[in-house]
């Protein structure tokens, strides 16, 4: 079985307003390690179409993500507003959204990635953004060019797609969920 981990960033959580920024995925292998992508483009076709690719030539069997819902609300519509053919949908009906599993309430305070990672132990750094952080850098590079605003959007997906895998590994050694 192939594990995708999954994040996105965007520009709002409207994805019937908001737009997709950059994706992350995070494939494991049978062993646990992962090979990380973080998809950018202006184009938020193609960005979606290297997506649905990367999915389909990865073979992805299960979709693992913190909040997933909201991340798989935004490349379903947004691949339905570009037209895109969404190969096998159905079989991702099974995604794994950590944070239900850790919280039924998903919308308690105190509920976020980093929240649980402190919980755990796991190494957040200081220095790291928000999410809501990412419009604003979306426009300065769209708008002035500047590609550290895009960078610091890729760095911040990566760094949560490492610790999505972090919680789910915790999940999966206490029994809460397959692996």
């Amino acid at each position: 079985m192939t594990v995708a981990i999954i994040d996105t960033e965007t520009t709002g959580l409207n994805p019937m307003e908001n737009r997709l920024v950059s994706i992350g995925v995070g494939i494991l292998d049978s062993s646990g390690a992962m090979g990380k992508v973080i998809l950018t483009n202006d184009s938020e076709e193609t960005l979606l179409e290297e997506f649905w690719e990367l999915i389909k030539n990865e073979s992805v069997d299960k979709i693992v993500g913190f909040n997933i819902d909201l991340d798989w609300q935004f490349l379903k519509l947004r691949s339905l507003y570009h037209r895109i053919k969404v190969n096998h949908f159905k079989k991702y009906d099974g995604r794994v959204d950590l944070r239900l599993i850790l919280n039924s309430n998903k919308y308690q305070k105190g509920t976020k990635l980093t929240d649980y990672c402190r919980f755990f132990g796991l190494d957040i750094e200081d220095d790291d953004f928000k999410g809501d952080a990412v419009p604003t850098l979306w426009k300065k590079y769209v708008e002035d060019g500047d590609r550290e605003a895009l960078e610091e959007i890729a760095k911040h997906l990566d760094k949560d797609i490492d610790r999505t895998l972090e919680l789910y590994k915790i999940l999966v050694e206490c029994g809460l969920i397959e692996g």
